[in-house]
């Protein structure tokens, strides 16, 4: 109903937000849109720390890359609803505070997905629909133009949330291949979505269906336990093979630009195992605030991103990204041997390595930039860039854990020191048979293949 015609002189009033008609909707006082926000905030900080808990031990190569982008993005909404909460007559106390039983018991069964597929249901068929669907009730219901910046951030999480679930729904159907397969998944929706209704959706708004049934929980009150053991699916082979000596290859100024630079390739493919040991980092490193899960998922998901540089770099010429052994003795000797404090050092230490302007980051991008492989120069471009700001990240949240930085330096030594020990002990469960000429010769006939380019030699 139009109450008055205003002349606002042929212009868009209340800046374009919304119509009069929508701005005298009462809509959602300040209590009970804070109790929503703080709920969508809960979930969004569960749903990163399920992804620490399980990107280690996750087989599947694609998998691992999704959940480094969206542990990040994640991390990202629970700040921004934080943020918000914060500017409504909230101080910013207890933001982490279990707002309803029922809504942790959900995501107590959620992270307790005993198969990638259960997993992926979990996060993208029950948990991640769920939250779109509160989120959009709430724009729908609250007002627009006294509650404006809570629709911003609603709005812009729900871009993001939108794009991870199509995401996930292909993946649960590529790992539906047998009527078992099909079976396990309704079974493991149908378990989660019982919780769901029981604390009436995130929003606590979602009534129960006629034939409703408690589901027996697999949760036993007790914190998950993760299992830190990174794996790799079946299309990888020789894991623990160490021979190819990346940094040997691309500090010799003997060799090849070629070589030296497809050497930064496979070195940036590797870098997979940096995010299998930053989520138990992640998961295990209690009481922190939570712009230390911030930072620290922002670098894991920048992590997966260089690693996924490496496998594009293979793929422009021609070599399938799996062939060759990628190994992950570091992630496997630190999830197994080291706390969590610990292989923060090892992180930090390695980062620190990097930061010289003759032996590493501008080094690399020097090298790449002397070769023709322009995707490669741009690939380390930016892994430059990223790798500063993780050293910032690492003293950030290092330095005050030691009474200066030379204990911190010790200390870092100290544990790197037995990381080597340590892969030098599983590196034996390889033959340990030399593959990188192999490599080398298959990449530089795909180059000439695919791009027609002139081999350095």
């Amino acid at each position: 109903m139009t109450r008055v015609i205003n002349n606002n002189l042929g212009l868009i009033p209340l800046a374009g937000v919304c119509s009069y008609d929508d701005a005298c909707k009462v809509g959602y006082d300040i209590d009970h849109n804070v109790n929503l926000l703080r709920r969508y905030l809960y979930s969004e900080t569960q749903l990163n720390q399920i992804f620490a808990a399980h990107i280690s031990n996750t087989p599947e190569w694609e998998v691992k890359g999704a959940f480094g982008l969206h542990i990040w993005l994640d991390a990202e909404h629970s700040a921004a609803l934080r943020k918000r909460v914060t500017e409504m007559r909230e101080p910013p106390l207890h933001l982490d505070k279990v707002p309803d039983a029922q809504i942790e018991a959900f995501f107590g069964e959620v992270i307790r997905a005993e198969t990638t597929l259960e997993l992926l249901v979990g996060i993208y068929r029950v948990a991640k629909p769920e939250l779109v669907r509160s989120m959009k009730k709430h724009l729908s219901e609250t007002n627009p133009l006294v509650d404006q910046p809570t629709c911003r951030v609603l709005k812009l999480i729900l871009v993001e949330e939108e794009e991870m679930i199509p995401w996930g729904e292909a993946a649960v159907q590529a790992l539906i291949r047998t009527d078992e397969d099909q079976h396990a998944a309704i079974k493991w929706q149908k378990h989660l979505e019982s919780f769901l209704f029981a604390a009436g959706g995130i929003s606590g708004d979602l009534a129960k269906p006629e034939d409703w049934q408690p589901s027996e929980p697999r949760s036993n009150g007790q914190p998950f336990a993760i299992q830190v053991e990174p794996r790799r699916d079946a299309r990888f082979s020789d894991t623990y093979n160490s021979t190819a000596n990346f940094d040997q290859y691309y500090f010799d100024e003997n060799r090849p630009a070629d070589e030296r630079t497809y050497a930064l390739l496979y070195k940036r493919l590797r870098e997979m195992d940096v995010p299998e040991w930053m989520g138990p980092i992640i998961y295990t490193t209690n009481g922190k605030p939570w712009e230390y899960y911030q930072d620290m998922s922002r670098q894991l998901w920048d992590e997966a991103r260089h690693s996924m540089m490496g496998e594009v770099g293979l793929y422009q010429d021609g070599v399938e990204f799996y062939k060759y052994p990628v190994e992950f003795l570091t992630s496997m000797a630190l999830n197994s041997k080291a706390t969590s404090l610990e292989a923060h050092l090892v992180l930090w230490y390695i980062e620190q390595g990097l930061m010289p302007k003759d032996t590493g980051k501008h080094f690399e991008w020097a090298v790449a930039k002397e070769s023709d492989n322009e995707l490669a120069k741009t690939f380390q471009d930016y892994d430059w860039a990223d790798e500063v700001l993780h050293a910032q990240i690492g003293r950030k949240w290092l330095v005050p854990e030691f009474k200066n930085m030379e204990e911190l330096k010790q200390q870092a030594e100290s544990v790197m020191n037995r990381n080597l020990e340590e892969k030098a002990r599983l590196s034996k469960q390889s033959d340990q048979k030399e593959w990188w000429p192999e490599f080398l010769a298959e990449i530089r006939a795909g180059r000439e293949r695919t791009r027609g380019g002139v081999t350095a030699s």
